[in-house]
């Protein structure tokens, strides 16, 4: 595949209309070109949409480099496109050389050195950055609001079309359990909801869950008569306490976070998608509508670190950076988010 036939499928399917925040950021940085002469690590999860967001690093002058395949899989068809775009594959020497700008995913990279600091996309990346005290700044761009349409909305889309994949379409009246009642399980709960299942929640913390969705007050009943259990705990080995329960059960498994959450008693092939992210089975795991604003979020994370505001240490994003991402977004998409900040329960922030 040639160049031009790559950016030409990539903009066939990914028009503006679906990805309007990374479109308005790449024709802008195009003639601006503010990251001219830096050079880039980008650890999203490689798949075909996340080029875009490559494209508009790469037209913004950067030097781009794509990290893939430590914590989270990756596409090998996009991974030829890739190349075939003019990005960059690191090998070990050149991750220990380093780069400008670490633009991270689950901390997979924070061991490779950054001049100008580091952007990292989630919870757990963040906490391992915390833990880590760099002694440079790091943009936390799962802080955000924007973060939400992918995390909450886009994950709880991903799950129903991996169920959707794996011949689990039809949820009307069926039960539901979710481990995690965390941005990533209020998602999912939200969509599970919306699809007419009867959902209920394990979390130690019991949080306040959102509307319409119960705590589960007697679990290892409701396992063994539940029709879907979802992990998304972000926990390795979460449910690993009610593998008895889960194996006795008529479920259907899946599990949502990077980690394997259902433990070593239940084996890969009870679980879809061999107990890898659901979503990951799909080709795009997370519909571009709902990553886009998150990918055009973290890239901005590299034009603040390149002006060298921050000081060490870990940050928000810019609220005038999401404001103005906010504002290029269309108003379906805005009134899914507010539908779902409105079912939240109310200690949730």
């Amino acid at each position: 595949m040639t160049r031009r036939e790559a950016e030409a499928a990539l903009a066939r399917d990914y028009p503006p209309g679906d990805c309007p925040a990374l479109t308005r950021q790449r024709g802008v940085w195009a003639r601006e070109r503010p990251l001219a002469g830096l050079t880039l690590l980008d650890a999203t999860p490689l798949f075909r949409n996340t080029l875009v967001k490559h494209l508009a690093l790469r037209d913004a002058g950067a030097e781009v480099w794509v990290g893939y395949g430590r914590a989270m899989p990756f596409d090998p068809e996009a991974l030829d496109m890739a190349r075939a775009l003019g990005l960059h594959i690191p090998d070990d020497a050149r991750l220990k050389a380093g780069f400008d700008v670490v633009l991270d995913c689950a901390a997979a990279f924070s061991g490779v050195p950054a001049r100008l600091g580091y952007a990292e996309l989630t919870r757990s990346g963040a906490h391992r950055y915390r833990q880590a005290a760099k002694a440079c700044p790091v943009i936390d761009v799962d802080h955000s609001r924007i973060k939400t349409f992918e995390t909450a909305l886009g994950t709880g889309d991903g799950l129903i079309r991996g169920l959707r994949r794996f011949g689990h379409g039809a949820l009307h009246g069926k039960t539901a359990v979710v481990f995690g009642c965390g941005k990533v399980g209020r998602g999912i709960l939200f969509r599970l909801t919306r699809e007419g299942a009867r959902c209920f929640v394990i979390d130690p913390a019991r949080p306040i869950p959102p509307h319409g969705v119960a705590h589960a007050e007697a679990p290892h009943a409701l396992l063994r008569a539940a029709d879907l259990v979802v992990t998304a705990t972000g926990v390795k080995d979460a449910a690993a306490p009610y593998a008895a329960d889960l194996l006795a059960s008529h479920a259907a498994l899946a599990n949502m976070g990077v980690e394997d959450e259902f433990g070593p008693a239940i084996p890969p092939t009870r679980v879809l998608n061999a107990k890898a992210p659901l979503n990951f089975a799909l080709p795009d795991p997370t519909r571009m509508r709902y990553i886009d604003p998150t990918m055009a979020l973290h890239n901005l994370a590299a034009l603040t670190l390149a002006r060298g505001a921050p000081a060490p240490g870990l940050h928000p994003p810019s609220p005038a950076d999401e404001a103005a991402l906010l504002a290029t977004l269309p108003r379906p998409l805005l009134d899914e988010l507010a539908a779902f900040e409105a079912a939240q329960g109310a200690d949730h922030v």
